[in-house]
């Protein structure tokens, strides 16, 4: 199995529990992890030798920052459940039941006057309504009142049933109107979503970077201390041969004083790059996230052993094909389209907030009467007693203040996340050419440090020579051998930065991850993701 396929795999367990998950509509509620920790079990080891890759891998598994990106999405993605929730169909039922006694004046009903008349009612109410994507409510209710009286005089049923079923539509013409209305919020909230995701592959892209900087600065640094130590060890032994000289009566004892004082500097630039590469073994280490609460506490002081060595390339790079992957890459840049779309989605909505209300509502009413509720039921079926009606409301408000200002609101809104989108267009393009420019200057830095180190290699063999035969002093000899260790120094740090560059220009141009084989769970064909 290949090393990027093994990293893949890596970091698709370590984020997402599947690609499936994002597609489902009604997802599992999210469970963050309780313990965000590198997980090792023997606390014996002293060293641990690490890849770059390995380090990413690492980094993107337990960094609290791509955690909690992880998990936005899945809030976002229950924002669009609610959004879609007014279309959900709405079912309500009530039911009554009431003993009313009260004086009737009237001879016809009671047949003596005045007189009390006793009911029992009964009555059912149930409805059923359902928001369309067109914005036309649908509904139907039914109803039946079951009415006892005490007197009879006056009715044919006692008891009556009185039943009906209603269907209707209510129909916005104007104002609320069309699908696009209706959804728009649905459509702003799966562009949420999609900011979402484009938000996590930039923290893990964000956090990549580091993870590079961090590795080949310990590199870097680690690079440093050994030259430190080959410096020590040159002065050690020019030290040795003098003193040799000086037992033999060669040389003056008082340059022995020189030696030995360009040694003890030499010692303090040892403990200065110690220091160097603890501080850079650290950084690396908090990306690991080896210092967190949940963390074994041994790992804080394990030293980390890089296995990657920067290499150089020869080939320039072209800043226009560089500015072009980016703008084809970079999720900012996709983050706010988002916005902008959601900026122009807003604003049709409150221009069609404008119009003038005109609703029309229209339906069918089915009676039925009869002193049983099967018989009412069946006398509505027939169709013989029914009501039809058509409605239209008109209303305009008069001034339209808010509306107006809400609407050029919108359009503002709009117009500043279009100049936004032009902004992050420039940045993207400034921050790609000073990349290109910052690796094509490490390209050419490289060359010319191997150049200064080979004539102070040649330098440091004349003065040895010079010195063999009298020609010069050991203070000569000793500023050679410093300054080639100076060269030796600005040779390896050039080298580091050169690849340091390598991946800084990934970064900006949104590449890095896939640099290192990384596949996000969630991200699909070229810039959109599944959800």
């Amino acid at each position: 199995m290949s090393k990027g396929l093994v990293l893949c795999l890596c970091l698709s367990a370590a984020l997402y529990t599947g690609r499936a998950s994002w597609a489902e509509e009604e997802q599992k509620e999210a469970q963050p992890s309780k313990k965000n920790a590198v997980e090792f079990n023997d606390s014996s080891l002293g060293f641990l030798s690490l890849s770059l890759a390995d380090c990413v891998v690492m980094a993107l598994k337990n960094n609290l920052d791509v955690e909690v990106a992880r998990i936005d999405p899945l809030i976002e993605d229950k924002n669009i459940s609610v959004e879609k929730a007014p279309f959900d169909p709405i079912f309500s039922a009530k039911g009554d039941v009431r003993d009313v006694t009260e004086p009737i004046n009237s001879r016809f009903i009671t047949g003596t006057a005045p007189g009390r008349l006793s009911r029992q009612i009964k009555t059912v109410d149930a409805s059923l309504s359902m928001l369309t994507p067109i914005g036309a409510t649908v509904q139907i209710d039914y109803n039946f009142e079951r009415v006892f009286r005490s007197v009879r005089s006056g009715v044919f049923f006692n008891p009556a049933v009185n039943s009906f079923i209603e269907a209707k539509v209510t129909q916005p013409l104007l104002k609320k109107f069309g699908i696009f209305y209706t959804r728009s919020k649905i459509y702003m909230a799966r562009n949420d979503k999609r900011r979402s995701l484009y938000a996590f592959k930039q923290t893990a892209i964000d956090i990549t970077n580091e993870v590079q900087r961090a590795y080949w600065n310990l590199v870097n640094a680690i690079e440093e201390l050994r030259v430190a130590h080959t410096s020590l060890a040159r002065a050690q032994a020019f030290q040795k041969d003098n003193e040799l000289k000086v037992q033999a009566g060669i040389l003056a004892p008082i340059d022995i004083i020189v030696d030995q004082e360009e040694v003890s500097f030499r010692e303090e630039q040892v403990i200065i790059r110690e220091r160097d590469v603890e501080d850079a073994e650290d950084e690396l280490k908090r990306l690991l996230h080896f210092f967190g609460p949940n963390t074994a506490p041994w790992l804080a002081g394990i030293t980390i052993t890089p296995t990657d060595k920067p290499f150089f390339e020869l080939r320039d790079v072209d800043p226009n094909d560089a500015v072009k992957v980016a703008l084809e890459n970079r999720p900012d840049l996709f983050e706010q389209k988002l916005i902008l779309d959601n900026a122009g989605i807003e604003a049709r909505r409150k221009k069609n907030e404008l119009l003038p209300q005109l609703d029309f509502e229209g339906g069918m009413r089915l009676r039925g009467l009869d002193n049983h509720w099967s018989d009412s039921q069946e006398e509505w079926m027939t169709g013989d007693f029914k009501e039809e009606f058509a409605t239209l409301t008109f209303v305009i408000p008069i001034g339209l203040r808010k509306g107006r200002a809400e609407y050029a609101k919108a359009k503002y809104e709009k117009r500043k996340e279009l100049l936004e989108l032009d902004k992050v267009e420039q940045n993207i393009i400034v921050e790609v050419r000073e990349a290109v420019r910052r690796l094509n200057a490490t390209r050419k830095l490289i060359r010319q440090t191997s150049k200064t180190l080979k004539y102070a290699n040649r330098r440091l063999v004349g003065e040895e020579k010079k010195y063999s035969v009298g020609r010069t002093t050991n203070i000569e000899v000793l500023r050679a051998q410093n300054n080639l260790a100076i060269q030796e120094a600005r040779a390896i740090t050039a080298m580091t930065e050169h690849y340091i560059a390598q991946g800084e220009l990934e970064a900006v141009k949104g590449t890095i991850l896939e640099k290192f084989n990384i596949v996000l769970e969630g991200q699909a064909l070229g810039n959109e993701f599944i959800y």
